[in-house]
């Protein structure tokens, strides 16, 4: 597979974690989502019922979307892929 696709595919499976994980409360006022690292943080002292209203009008103000941790998460979760990969094809052959 290639390095591109392989990218791609890290960058898509890393965004769709904010849909999954549960909101981790680094205090009452600031929870956090993303795997593998928190990249994506609300500030709010209620907690949306579920991850997709954190992307209505009203609870779009109170996001911060980490850029930096985001890449960080991309590259971590490409490099898992990246050697599951080869160790797959390792021990197929």
């Amino acid at each position: 597979m290639k390095n591109s696709k392989l990218l791609v595919m890290s960058a898509i499976i890393t965004l769709s974690t904010i849909f999954f994980d549960k909101f981790k409360d680094y205090s009452n006022f600031k929870h956090g989502l993303g795997l593998p690292f928190k990249f994506l943080e609300y500030y709010d002292y209620n907690i949306p019922n579920n991850n997709l209203e954190l992307f209505a009008l009203n609870n779009i103000t109170k996001i911060s979307f980490r850029v930096d941790i985001f890449l960080f998460s991309i590259l971590i979760v490409f490099l898992i892929l990246k050697y599951s990969i080869k160790l797959y094809y390792k021990i197929i052959k």
